[in-house]
């Protein structure tokens, strides 16, 4: 029976060593196997990035004054309406779309929504930067009687600040045109929001003026769009 019971010990003893062996051999949490297998499931997580396309628009480049900015969609169209270019405001590109119709003085005209650049007319007296807020009220001033004369309104401000323009200093003049009669008139809107942006283009350069102006009912998001596309040319 010692003999016996001295083989089964053995044996025993002989299996547990095997045991501790193999469990020896295989990779723990904290071995560089298991540590660089941890590390790549990480790393690739980590890394995975989402790419969202990239949105781009058709543009509107005006040579004269040097700045572009968004076509929009159709109905709008490339150019400036030849009847917005008078002695104060020669515009050298645009777009528009017409908005709806408006008797003024018996005779039924188109009214648009436009967006027209050109550059500070000679009637506008500028020396540098330091002009920017007073030559934007300016044109303004001017552009009120010039091309809302013919319905009655109300013009109320809605930002007067400085900004940048490609890295130009800048001045824009956010309005908002109030007609609360437009409707006897044939108008099918009440409200439009327009701008006036003037760009500083360093001595010896004319100012690059922008004039946007959108009726309620071409949605007033799109002066908002134009505006935020400006851009001027590097070249100049």
């Amino acid at each position: 029976m010692l003999w016996l019971l001295t083989c089964v010990t053995t044996a025993v003893l002989a299996l547990i060593a095997v045991f501790v062996v193999h469990i020896s051999r295989l990779p723990t949490a904290t071995s560089p196997t298991a540590l660089t297998l941890r590390h790549g499931t990480v790393t690739g997580s980590a890394h995975r990035v989402s790419h969202r396309p990239v949105i781009t628009y058709p543009r509107m480049s005006d040579v004269t004054s040097g700045l572009s900015y968004r076509l929009l969609a159709s109905p709008w169209r490339s150019g400036c309406p030849s009847d917005l270019i008078t002695p104060m405001f020669n515009w050298s590109a645009g777009e528009n779309t017409v908005a709806g119709h408006v008797t003024i003085g018996g005779s039924v005209i188109d009214w648009h929504g436009v967006a027209c650049s050109g550059q500070l007319q000679p009637q506008f007296s500028y020396g540098g930067p330091a002009d920017l807020e007073p030559t934007a009220m300016n044109l303004l001033g001017a552009l009120d009687p010039a091309y809302y004369a013919g319905v009655p309104h109300s013009r109320t401000i809605e930002n007067n600040s400085a900004m940048q323009v490609s890295g130009h200093q800048a001045w824009i003049v956010e309005f908002a045109m109030n007609y609360p009669d437009g409707a006897s008139q044939g108008l099918t809107w009440s409200s439009e929001l327009g701008a006036v942006v003037v760009v500083d283009r360093g001595t010896s350069q004319a100012p690059a003026v922008f004039y946007v102006s959108v009726p309620a009912n071409l949605g007033s998001r799109n002066a908002i769009a134009l505006i935020n596309s400006l851009r001027l040319s590097s070249t100049l």
